[in-house]
């Protein structure tokens, strides 16, 4: 060994450390000094309790939230369409198993499918279902916080589904940072600023559809492009104010070099008594004086593909084809983008319609041998719809009777 090669392990040994234990090591965890905190949901601010406003620790409030909603049109019209979209749709409330002869139900006044559908056509006694999804369907895609409270008849039964302003409501969190069980208070309804009422799981349904694990309240399709929205509504000022505040006129005429103001101005209001107001004088040649030449000015470009590409990212985050406002493209194309995103957008809804309403039925009902479904849509293209009704015949899926009712056809119509 020569002594270049002894001198490294030389120095190893002076200090006690042989080479093969020279590696980094990972140190020795401190001490949890909470232990109670197993399964804490997340890291809540102190004192979050205490607060007496929903979303306090938000970067955006539930009033800017609607505020957004509100003012820029585009928006307001793919929420408006989605809500046309789910409540059109029709649904059933049904035995989950046909085993099942008599599945049990709370509901006051009877029991069966047929009395917790007729208590859903009209949830509040007072709204029908398309107007109380609407209603539902709103705060969910704007502020993601539809809010039901269950109210009661003396007895205890359940005797009508009332929508709440879920921006009035603000949540309660136990020690893990999670919503508590009745009957403790899992939310407070704020009015005035303060706190006004406690309700406890079976009493209010607060049911967001897009939760984060670090945070408390959803985060709705609006949030999700909140900036692109608020610069939408920048853009859509800009170009009202062209039509309110612009001071570029349609054309300019010069005048002859040696006029004064003055001149100017009497001209000016002789030109406009004759035209002003009058089409048929404006049709008529009109002799002015010499060297006055015409510059007719250009109007500003009130819409580009900028326009187009704030209506795609609108219209992508609600799942919704922004065929209606953009350049038209290839027909049947335009076709298959606005059927997928009928369906992409509308299945998850619909889905969440489904689980809140099975839900419903069975905490509040009692009716766990019951689920709401949607009666399946039929494909809008009359061929495309035939082609499907006969793979489904023959291959045994469905009887003539059942493609019969599909079109809506009773046995009493069939012709001898």
């Amino acid at each position: 060994m020569t002594n270049s090669e002894k001198k490294p392990i030389l120095a190893h040994l002076i200090q006690r450390v042989l080479p093969h234990s020279w590696v980094l090591q990972p140190g020795i965890a401190p001490e949890p000094v909470a232990p109670d905190a197993v399964g804490q949901r997340f890291d809540y601010p102190l004192a979050l309790n205490t607060q007496f406003s929903p979303r306090a620790n938000e970067v955006v409030s539930f009033v800017q939230l609607r505020a957004l909603a509100d003012n820029y049109d585009l928006l307001r019209l793919v929420i408006e369409t989605r809500k046309d979209q789910i409540s059109r749709l029709d649904w059933r409330i049904r035995a989950r198993s046909v085993g099942c002869s008599s599945p049990q139900s709370s509901l006051a006044g009877g029991e069966g499918a047929e009395q917790l559908e007729r208590f859903f056509r009209k949830p509040d006694r007072k709204n029908n279902w398309q107007s109380w999804l609407r209603a539902l369907v709103e705060d969910l895609l704007v502020i993601d916080a539809p809010t039901i409270f269950v109210r009661r008849t003396m007895g205890g039964e359940v005797y009508a589904l009332e929508l709440i302003d879920g921006a009035t409501i603000k949540r309660v969190v136990d020690a893990q940072g999670r919503t508590p069980d009745a009957p403790l208070p899992a939310y407070q309804q704020v009015l005035k600023g303060f706190p006004a009422v406690d309700y406890n799981v079976d009493e209010l349904v607060y049911a967001p559809r897009n939760l984060r694990n670090h945070k408390l309240y959803g985060f709705s399709p609006v949030e999700q492009v909140l900036t692109s929205v608020n610069i939408a509504i920048r853009r859509q000022v800009h170009q009202l104010q062209y039509y309110t505040e612009g001071n570029v006129p349609e054309a300019m005429i010069g005048v002859p070099d040696g006029w004064t103001p003055e001149q100017i101005k009497i001209f000016q209001q002789h030109w406009d008594a004759l035209l002003e107001g009058n089409s048929g004088a404006r049709r008529h040649v009109r002799f002015v004086p010499g060297g006055m030449n015409i510059a007719f000015t250009k109007d500003p470009h009130l819409k580009d593909e900028y326009d187009e590409w704030l209506a795609r990212v609108i219209c992508y985050a609600f799942s919704l084809s922004p065929t209606a406002f953009v350049r038209q493209q290839n027909h049947a194309t335009a076709q298959t983008v606005q059927a997928v995103a009928v369906q992409e957008g509308l299945l998850p809804l619909m889905s969440w319609v489904k689980d809140l309403v099975d839900g419903l039925l069975a905490d509040f009902f009692a009716a766990e041998d019951y689920e709401f479904v949607w009666v399946d849509g039929r494909e809008p293209d009359p061929l495309v719809q035939a082609q499907i009704d006969q793979i489904y015949l023959n291959a045994g899926v469905l009887s003539v009777e059942e493609v019969r009712a599909g079109l809506g056809i009773g046995m009493e119509n069939l012709v001898d």
